[in-house]
């Protein structure tokens, strides 16, 4: 059951910490009760009246210092493609949405930048200069480069990686 003291405790990991923190998947349907109790209490003293105010306080800042993480993170996993951990399903929608808005903003802004380069984004193809193994991209599709094989598309952090290891190489098209 969830108390005055414990939500303080969660509030508080959340403001020391740097990475969101593991909660219960119920924390807001606990929080609620929590709450709804403590309103529905007839006579309450003024201990009740003040702790009742206190939690919504602290509750308020609990999920605003989440937001700004999970903000941050979008950002973080749209440059990394890495996976974040530790979020509410509702975070994870959140989260989700975020990023996908920052990499549609990202994609126009670079379309935008190539079209002021005077470099069409169709203008390249990719020759394979050295075979590799088989491997999955940040997209999960599974990728075989065969040397001298030609490439239409590649997702923008895996043609970087592999234009900079000397895989492969940008072929205007003819």
């Amino acid at each position: 059951m969830l108390t005055f003291e414990k939500i303080r405790d969660f509030e508080r990991a959340e403001r020391e910490s740097r990475d969101l923190q593991k909660l219960p998947e119920n924390i807001i349907e606990e929080i609620k009760d929590y709450i709804r109790k403590k309103e529905t209490i007839k006579e309450k003293s003024s201990s009740d009246i003040i702790e009742i105010e206190n939690v919504k306080k602290i509750v308020r800042n609990f999920f605003e210092l989440r937001e700004k993480k999970i903000v941050d993170l979008a950002l973080y996993s749209v440059r990394t493609q890495l996976p974040i951990g530790n979020l509410l399903n509702i975070e994870e929608k959140v989260l989700a949405a975020l990023v996908n808005e920052i990499k549609k903003y990202r994609e126009e802004f670079y379309e935008v930048m190539r079209k002021q380069d005077g470099i069409e984004k169709e203008e390249f193809v990719y020759r394979i200069k050295r075979s590799i193994p088989e491997f999955v991209g940040p997209d999960m599709k599974v990728y075989k480069l065969n040397e001298n094989d030609i490439i239409e598309s590649l997702p923008k952090p895996l043609n970087e990686l592999l234009l900079k290891e000397g895989v492969i190489e940008e072929v205007r098209k003819e």
